[in-house]
């Protein structure tokens, strides 16, 4: 009876899988279905240590929808601590879907005819890939007196309100998101993912004698004043 069990366990576990691409059946197939509920995408860029992100709406919605749809990919397995992504030299775009019954997926591109996708934890090869059609928002550069506006939304603040400025992702581990603004200050946002609060959003005094940024002081935007700490530096 047990041995009759896990049989049946294993053909469902391949069914499943064998249902991918498809946009409906039983126990919700492994797929990249963005479904006719979904109005909004959040999307993260990865490239070259650089994180972009921002959010596609309308018809930018109707062109994934429809490149999602038209995928053909098999279950690929990698082995250990083989799989794919931006330290490799390629560059990943995450698309999280927060309407819907799927959490969303990742689309790596390693070459033009080297791609995969990473769906709930499983890895499969592309068989006809192509760039997604989206549009990379042009960033801005971080000012201070962006900063000092953004720091009046206190612990409210999150993630996504900087996400249309320029930044290097400088962290191991952690996210830490750094934002340049000028010969004296930068910020550098921390948190252990881009979904949760951030852990610290810190505005940093350059340290004049280092190039190690936690050597210079700083504050955390939300809970301290920026005016006096600049005036401290003068």
């Amino acid at each position: 009876m047990k041995r009759l069990m896990a049989f049946v366990l294993s053909l469902s576990f391949v069914l499943v899988l064998a249902s991918c691409n498809q946009k409906s059946g039983p126990g919700r197939p492994i797929t990249t279905y963005i479904g006719d509920s979904v109005n909004t995408v959040d999307i993260t860029h990865h490239i070259s240590g650089k994180s972009t992100q921002w959010t596609a709406e309308g018809e930018d919605v109707e062109s994934l929808r429809d490149w999602a749809a038209k995928l053909e990919y098999e279950l690929f397995e990698f082995e250990e601590g083989q799989s794919p992504g931006d330290s490799d030299g390629g560059e990943v775009y995450d698309f999280v879907l927060t309407e819907g019954g799927y959490p969303g997926f990742s689309y790596v591109i390693n070459g033009t005819e080297d791609c995969y996708l990473l769906i709930e934890g499983y890895w499969f090869s592309v068989k006809n890939p192509s760039e997604p059609p989206v549009m990379e928002p042009h960033e801005e550069q971080l000012s201070l007196a962006e900063v000092r506006q953004l720091a009046e939304k206190g612990e409210d603040l999150s993630w996504d309100d900087f996400g249309q400025y320029k930044h290097e992702d400088i962290g191991s581990g952690l996210h830490v998101f750094l934002y340049d603004i000028d010969e004296n200050y930068c910020l550098l946002i921390g948190g252990g993912d881009t979904q949760s609060a951030p852990l610290y959003i810190r505005l940093v005094f350059k340290a004049s004698n280092s190039n190690f940024i936690d050597d210079g002081e700083y504050i955390d935007i939300r809970t301290e004043s920026i005016e006096d700490f600049i005036n401290s530096q003068k």
